[in-house]
């Protein structure tokens, strides 16, 4: 029971020692562009600086979570640690492309094709849009949001680019991964 408590303490002090970094600057981002950012900006430039964001929120994703928590994952073998590891890349994933849809909406509701009443509470928006990521990334796309304009679309084949990402960078570490109970 003492190596599953130290293996827990060493794993989660690494896990959110390398993405805290990247949480943090994921949140930063969103927050700076979605609540900050001059709102007189053409819509054009403001799709372009969100577009810019997301590029390197996806960079930022890939580079420094991936690569070092890969190495994080080669060090332990529990279930609960590859599953949490996993949560937490999916939900950076989800979370920052929510943001993004939504500063996307903001800026112009026509980036989009929804039932959405552009003058409804920010709160529900934006669980509408994280909505719309989580099914994005699942690829599932019902069809109730439909990307209309080209930035829109971009965002969407990023972020199914990541979920692809993800798949694979799971399967080519599966042989790495000798799961403990």
């Amino acid at each position: 029971m003492d190596n599953k408590k130290e293996a827990d303490k060493k794993f989660y002090g690494q896990l959110f020692s390398k993405a805290g970094w990247t949480l943090g600057i994921v949140v930063v981002l969103a927050f700076l562009y979605v609540l900050f950012l001059p709102k007189s900006l053409d819509n054009e430039a403001w799709k372009w600086l969100i577009i810019a964001i997301a590029v390197i929120k996806a960079f930022l994703i890939v580079r420094i979570t991936f690569t070092q928590l890969s190495k994080i994952l080669g060090d332990s073998h529990y279930l609960e640690h590859v599953l949490s590891l996993f949560t937490l890349i999916i939900s950076l994933i989800v979370l920052s492309f929510a943001s993004d849809y939504y500063a996307l909406y903001l800026n112009e509701a026509a980036n989009f094709k929804t039932n959405l009443i552009f003058g409804e509470p920010s709160i529900f928006l934006f669980f509408e849009f994280f909505y719309y990521s989580l099914i994005s990334f699942s690829t599932v796309g019902y069809g109730d949001f439909v990307p209309l304009s080209l930035s829109a679309k971009f965002l969407v084949i990023l972020e199914t680019i990541l979920y692809f990402f993800v798949l694979v960078f799971g399967t080519a570490n599966i042989n790495r991964i000798n799961i403990k109970d």
